[in-house]
């Protein structure tokens, strides 16, 4: 194929994947209440118990903040097929022996994101809500706008879920021999550094929340230590043969 018909592909696969997300978006705004009440239930639960409530400023901050919250959600549930898309296009130049790791590296980048950003929402945002609204007693009467609510937990979701992809770049790195097992040996004490300072970002007001960051991370670190393994285990077997 020449250079203009590849492009032609790449932007054919585009534009089903800008077709899909618009189909999604357009069904997640005309449910944009559900899912902000879905979202924010949790939150909602923890501030309405320490007798506060979610407020809004301006005349449309609560459906601006809610209609943000739905295209990012209908943008998450067309990630997929967007990835697939790219995969299939790079497939062709791929090597036989290549194209097998599509089929693991998508779906996993998949799960671990997933993996990520459920552990955020299901764990670290409650805990973290929960020890701030505590914390501050009787100081003052809660009362957090919708917007500073959504755009605190889509950022602590969002990193978790980035965060949760350090295997699979490990896993990358080491295939194309940028990276090897005895080299990371030497930054495991770099890397239990930058998952505290990491926690302390996303966590900064909570000690035990910033703890419960940092564990994870460093058992991916430890997980993509062993993808690593594996990758110049499977370098060294044929020579070895």
């Amino acid at each position: 194929m020449s250079v203009l018909e590849h492009l032609d592909e790449l932007k054919k696969r585009l534009i089903r994947v800008a077709i899909l997300a618009a189909i999604l978006i357009g069904i997640a705004l005309a449910n944009f209440s559900r899912i902000f009440e879905l979202f924010t239930r949790e939150t909602k639960r923890l501030i309405v118990a320490e007798g506060g409530e979610i407020i809004q400023l301006g005349l449309t901050d609560a459906w601006v903040a809610a209609a943000k919250l739905a295209i990012l959600a209908a943008l998450a549930v067309s990630l997929p097929y967007f990835m697939w898309e790219m995969s299939m296009f790079f497939r062709p130049g791929m090597k036989p022996s290549e194209r097998k790791y599509i089929y693991f590296l998508v779906p996993g980048g998949l799960v671990m994101f997933v993996a990520g950003a459920s552990f955020a929402y299901l764990v670290l945002i409650p805990r973290l809500f929960g020890f701030m609204l505590r914390f501050q007693g009787n100081l003052a009467v809660p009362q957090i706008t919708a917007a500073n609510v959504v755009s605190l937990m889509v950022s602590i979701i969002f990193w978790l879920g980035i965060i949760a992809e350090i295997p699979i770049v490990m896993f990358l790195l080491a295939k194309i021999g940028l990276i090897n097992s005895g080299w990371l040996k030497t930054k495991r004490r770099w890397m239990i550094l930058i998952a505290f300072v990491f926690g302390a970002i996303v966590t900064p007001t909570d000690p035990v929340s910033q703890v419960i960051v940092a564990v994870p991370v460093m058992l991916l670190f430890e997980v993509g230590m062993l993808l690593v393994k594996l990758v110049e285990r499977g370098q060294t077997e044929p020579d070895a043969a």
